[in-house]
């Protein structure tokens, strides 16, 4: 099972959390998400465990103090899951489209060019 884990403290290790984790079972994989460029945490992650020993750890982690901040543990795909369901309750498409240019409803017909040169001010 996948887990998502939330709210994790920006001084948190993959070691500190992989222990944490393997208290539950065998944690398979583990990695919590960091910025690229300055590699600080970006405050969540994700493990993967067997079934019973994932629940073992939704159960006994999720809302646990750790740091000053209560962690999130969740099965990612119910998560994935509740997600939709409030997306199609909205009634908005899952992935909105962008619009560019002329197809703007604010109007303007900005096309996020910017000319240089040519006749005015320069």
């Amino acid at each position: 099972m996948k887990l998502s884990i939330g709210n994790l403290p920006q001084t948190l290790t993959d070691d500190a959390l992989e222990k944490l984790l393997s208290a539950y079972g065998k944690v398979e994989h583990l990695q919590i998400k960091r910025d690229k460029l300055t590699k600080v945490s970006l405050g969540y992650g994700t493990a993967e465990m067997a079934d019973a020993d994932a629940e073992k750890a939704i159960t006994n982690l999720n809302g646990k103090e750790l740091e000053g901040k209560k962690i999130v543990v969740v099965n990612q795909e119910e998560l994935t899951k509740a997600q939709n369901e409030a997306q199609k309750k909205k009634g908005s498409p899952a992935v909105a489209k962008p619009t560019f240019g002329r197809n703007q409803t604010s109007g303007g017909g900005n096309t996020g060019v910017q000319r240089r040169g040519g006749s005015r001010g320069s």
